[in-house]
């Protein structure tokens, strides 16, 4: 019995890790799934149908819904994204993010952790290849958030620095004009319920182990 409940231990503890692994992989597909067909649907209803409507003419602007044909410059877009992406209950959460907007634009409301994070990129504490993350949560929850610098090239700069709402005009390429934050939540309690097998095991060796233990009292009683 010591043999077997040794063997049986790895066995579950492999097959629990195989469930976990299958969980995790599922849940992200769903969420990513998701992800796609909210950006599918904004693409076209805001890019593809817009250049309808408009002969097939289009003009890339901040302002797009005010031009006959207008589309989303990546800036808007990447913004207008944030707030569609997780609107439908998966767990992954997208941000586009500055404390330097055009004057057209309404205040972005960073939080301690963008603000940290933006200022680490701008100061040279985290190299633009490295992100910066977080890990928080309660007991039955946990959140992993991550920041990401985006960075000025010639095409933007040539853009900021001509705009009439560009927030100042002396973008040099390689600043951080703002940055990418992403947050992503699980609940512990799926986590746990994958350890099944785990689970199984331990009330088995439980109920051996107490069965044992009755047998040895009960025998021990005989021998008084």
């Amino acid at each position: 019995m010591v043999v077997l409940a040794l063997v049986l231990l790895p066995v579950a503890v492999w097959l629990d890790l195989k469930h976990l692994s299958n969980e995790a992989l599922t849940r992200q597909a769903t969420d990513f799934n998701s992800v796609i067909t909210e950006i599918r649907s904004y693409y076209a209803r805001n890019v593809v149908g817009r250049i309808q409507q408009n002969n097939g003419q289009s003009v890339a602007a901040h302002n797009y819904e005010e031009i006959a044909g207008g589309i989303p410059i990546p800036a808007t877009l990447s913004i207008e994204l944030g707030s569609i992406v997780g609107t439908k209950g998966n767990k992954i959460r997208y941000r586009f993010v500055s404390d330097e907007v055009s004057e057209s634009r309404s205040p972005h409301n960073l939080d301690a952790f963008e603000i940290s994070a933006l200022a680490a990129f701008r100061s040279g504490a985290k190299s633009p290849n490295e992100p910066v993350t977080e890990i928080s949560g309660s007991l039955l929850n946990r959140q992993v958030r991550m920041a990401v610098p985006v960075i000025m090239g010639q095409s933007c700069v040539a853009c900021h620095n001509s705009h009439p709402e560009s927030p100042k005009n002396d973008w040099k390429v390689g600043d951080i004009r703002g940055m990418q934050a992403i947050s992503i939540s699980q609940p512990m309690a799926a986590n746990i319920l994958s350890f099944k097998y785990l689970l199984i095991y331990l009330f088995g060796a439980g109920v051996v182990g107490i069965a044992f233990i009755a047998l040895q009292w009960r025998q021990a009683r005989q021998f008084l």
